[in-house]
């Protein structure tokens, strides 16, 4: 008989309460994968037994994605009376696998026994040995693990590795301010490790193309890490935001004023939703923003908890994580909003200074519209060969010299802005289309 064996370690470390319901959410966890399996729970492990084989192909396929999780394996189940039938079975199974390699055997042991685990490790070792194979406890080929549970035995040689930590939903709800850029993603990554359930929340600085860009990213995070579970995307239109600081704020303070308006409307979401605290990708120093001082000024007067869980990691590391789990390839796609200060950036700002700046604008931020939004795809992007090129980092756009029969490509260091004139000039009746400036330069290049 075969089945997946599933172990956990730090729900096992938990009080008997806490560890019953951790473990009821980790098994509907793996149920959202696929239903189709019986199952038992004995000290720390999980045992699947597939009633499909396509069932056991996907969740051998999908529970490294699972939280909680610490590893898995396809076991052979053994049912013995002594270590030499346990060690002759064994053996059996590995004697064409082990010849002429060298081997360990690791074992495990719980119930009542006349023997111990080394005990097990000697006996079924010499029954392996003597089908050709050769005892190395350091460099080995083959590590073949012997899990007893009573007289019942469970044999693997391959372990699959899942992320740890704590089930999804364990923890509570969050919400996650979201750019779908290398940060945010990452900062989802590990609360939902902890196990928090995300509800995100992306602040639409920029067009169309860059918030379904964002939509790809959030889609593939949560397709691979939260399956079956429902997630909510929630868009909020800051471009009114954003034209309001740009009259009225000043301009030292117009990155600062942005992100107090961020805190401002994860807070309204959060406390409307019942949420438990505001997840942000912030690391100390990154930006002008995340100066210390810069985000205690900032933070101030807001009433719900704030947590980063990225605050000191550098950008190699979050760059490594980003691939390690998926969102980098989709992240890099995402452009973030060029700089809207004119001039030198506050980076010690105080509280009640940010605070004057806010009012400005406080009644555009109060009155965005948020909605809920459910997956789509980016659309690709096409430039005709006829067509001109405004990059507006070199210079504004005067709408008196367009020509409403010319195709035009806006430009900008990092795509976001030049979505928003595009936006603004499509509603007049112009043919254009907003992209990063690297990004036209590639697809003029391939032309």
């Amino acid at each position: 008989m075969e089945c997946i064996l599933v172990a956990y370690s730090e729900i096992w470390l938990k009080g008997k309460k806490t560890k019953k319901r951790f473990e009821r959410i980790l098994l509907d966890n793996i149920k959202k994968i696929s239903n189709e399996f019986s199952l038992k729970i004995d000290r720390g492990r999980i045992y699947l037994f597939p009633k499909e084989k396509s069932s056991k192909e996907r969740l051998l396929e999908k529970l490294k994605y699972v939280f909680g999780i610490s590893y898995y394996a396809l076991v052979k189940i053994v049912h013995f009376l002594n270590l030499n039938e346990l060690g002759n079975n064994v053996a059996e199974m590995y004697k064409e696998q082990v010849k002429g390699k060298t081997f360990r055997i690791t074992a495990r042991r719980k119930g009542e026994h006349a023997f111990n685990s080394m005990d097990v490790q000697k006996v079924v070792g010499e029954y392996v040995r003597k089908c050709g194979a050769k005892v190395d406890l350091e460099n080995w080929d083959i590590n073949i693990y012997v899990e007893i549970a009573n007289n019942v035995a469970y044999i693997y040689d391959k372990k699959c590795s899942g992320p740890n930590g704590l089930p999804l939903g364990a923890e509570g709800r969050v919400l996650v301010l979201f750019s779908g850029g290398l940060d945010s993603p990452v900062a989802s990554w590990y609360v939902m490790k902890r196990g928090c359930k995300p509800s995100f929340l992306f602040i639409n600085l920029g067009g169309e193309q860059n918030l379904n860009n964002v939509l790809n990213v959030c889609k593939a995070l949560t397709d691979k890490w939260c399956p079956g579970h429902n997630i909510d995307f929630m868009v909020a239109e800051g471009v009114e935001i954003v034209e309001r600081i740009k009259k009225c704020v000043a301009p030292a303070y117009s990155q600062v004023v942005l992100k107090k308006a961020f805190y401002k409307i994860a807070e309204k979401i959060c406390k409307q939703k019942k949420l438990d605290a505001v997840i942000t990708g912030e690391s100390i120093g990154q930006v002008s923003t995340q100066t210390i001082r810069n985000i205690a000024a900032i933070q101030e007067g807001i009433n719900c908890l704030f947590i980063r869980p990225i605050v000191g990691f550098d950008k190699e590391e979050v760059v490594r994580i980003a691939k390690n789990i998926g969102t980098y390839d989709l992240s890099i796609r995402v452009g973030e909003l060029c700089n809207i200060s004119k001039g030198a950036v506050k980076t010690s700002a105080s509280g009640s200074d940010v605070e004057a700046q806010y009012k400005k604008i406080s009644g555009a931020v109060d009155n965005v519209s948020i909605v809920t939004l459910t997956h789509s795809h980016a659309a690709s992007i096409n430039i005709p060969k006829k067509h001109e090129m405004i990059n507006i980092d070199a210079q504004s756009i005067n709408i008196k010299n367009l020509d409403k029969g010319i195709f035009y490509v806006i430009t900008c260091k990092e795509g976001v802005l030049a979505e928003i004139e595009c936006d603004k000039l499509k509603s007049l009746g112009y043919e254009c289309v907003g992209i990063k400036t690297s990004s036209y330069n590639k697809i003029i290049n391939k032309k």
